[in-house]
């Protein structure tokens, strides 16, 4: 299953992948493992654009994720984020991003607009982001 309507690497992405892949990292030294959700994209008619910087309304604690490489086409050319984001009230996501902070801010390494997810309090969502190099 698709994860996303509409998924992109940002600009900000780009430059981090590049500026990750030096022996001593200029401007991104930290992981982009951070994952987060929003609400709002569906009503502003939002779609993920590689312009993107932030989510519509995010909401919730990021999760922080579990990274590893795995295998997309060539072995190893896909960096993975995985990590499960708890909900603490009525929420319909429709968006996601990948950052390279906990708090609030930080560099949005790729963005999703998502079909509505409708969750609870006390519901989970289980997010898995990959970033493919090619």
């Amino acid at each position: 299953m698709a994860f996303a309507v509409a998924t992109v690497l940002t600009n900000k992405g780009k430059a981090l992948f590049a500026d990750r892949a030096r022996l001593a990292p200029a401007t991104y030294s930290t992981c982009p493992k951070w994952i987060a959700i929003g609400v709002g994209a569906t009503g502003a008619a939002r779609t993920a654009v590689a312009a993107d910087t932030a989510l519509t309304t995010e909401v919730e604690t990021r999760a922080v994720g579990t990274e590893s490489t795995v295998t997309t086409t060539q072995t190893g050319d896909t960096y993975q984020s995985l990590g499960t984001v708890s909900i603490t009230n009525t929420r319909a996501v429709d968006e996601s991003g990948l950052f390279d902070q906990l708090a609030a801010g930080g560099n949005m390494v790729t963005s999703a607009t998502l079909s509505i997810i409708n969750l609870l309090n006390g519901d989970s969502l289980q997010l898995t982001w990959k970033v493919q190099i090619t």
